[in-house]
């Protein structure tokens, strides 16, 4: 979300209680706390608002109700913002409702949701586009995007620092697969936002396509350091957490590059230029591992 931030295309953000907003204050962006869960607290947060970048969606492992807020939460956000006659929704969906078993996607493959993180995603897909249908809503656009990497990333990009720091990646999987750098997905926003003739109303997008070892070995150059790789075994288990391991297993590969050529851009991000920005944000941040 600060990508769009720093872009001056917000000026209003909107965050539940407690969220980390130190960036967002710096960016001069109006803050409005609200909870999808509470249609009333919605309101003041759409009002004078043209366009709706709909991000917030609990992680897996979260303790909070993520099948509850991607459906009744989706709908609520939904519904004010038709009653403040906003002109888009552009949702930020996942791959991931492809499902956790490897696989080629494109536009035209069945969604195969493997647990109820995915089923829920999935199913805020559908319930925005139900409701495009209706002639007072808002032109939804959904944004399913690839495996994101980058820096902050703690899911992923963190935890492989950290084992490049000991010298040794444990991996769960080879193979390649599908990522997307956060700008490039902030870029995919704006342009479903602004592109009205964009089509369809849903597009797949991916920043490069690199197996997990392509990765760790080209995020070791850009720091300068030296690592190996090994599999996960009976002995030596990867500590990526359990959601990111599964989505490395899966290897879901977007089989092409048209969602991007739907929305008339092309990705700024390759693999080499991901781990060169993810390297200097590092060595200006080493603490961000943990590992002093």
């Amino acid at each position: 979300m600060e990508y769009l931030f720093q872009q001056n295309e917000i000026s209003k953000g909107v965050f539940r209680k407690g969220a980390h907003l130190k960036i967002m204050d710096l960016n001069g962006v109006q803050l409005v706390e609200a909870d999808l869960l509470d249609h009333h607290s919605l309101h003041e947060a759409m009002e004078g608002v043209d366009t709706v970048y709909s991000m917030a969606s609990p992680m897996p492992g979260s303790d909070r109700d993520f099948m509850r807020m991607n459906t009744e939460g989706i709908s609520n956000l939904l519904e004010v913002a038709r009653e403040a006659k906003a002109k888009s929704f552009v949702h930020l969906s996942t791959l991931d409702v492809y499902g956790s078993s490897p696989r080629t996607v494109s536009t035209d493959s069945d969604p195969r949701p493997s647990n109820e993180y995915q089923k829920s995603k999935l199913e805020a897909d559908r319930l925005l586009l139900e409701s495009a249908k209706r002639t007072d809503s808002p032109r939804v656009v959904i944004v399913r995007a690839a495996r994101a990497v980058g820096p902050r990333d703690s899911s992923l990009t963190i935890p492989l620092l950290r084992m490049i720091e000991e010298g040794s990646a444990i991996l769960p999987s080879s193979g390649k697969m599908s990522f997307t750098h956060p700008r490039d997905v902030a870029e995919a926003m704006y342009r479903a936002a602004t592109n009205t003739k964009a089509c369809p109303s849903l597009h797949l997008i991916k920043s490069f396509d690199a197996a997990p070892e392509e990765l760790v070995s080209s995020l070791s150059a850009s720091l300068g350091k030296e690592s190996s790789v090994r599999r996960e075994g009976l002995f030596s288990g990867s500590s990526l957490p359990p959601y990111t391991r599964e989505q490395l297993r899966a290897r879901l590969l977007l089989a092409t590059q048209d969602g991007w050529t739907d929305l008339g851009y092309a990705p700024r991000y390759d693999l080499r230029t991901t781990c060169e920005e993810i390297s200097q944000w590092y060595k200006k941040n080493p603490w961000a591992t943990g590992q002093d």
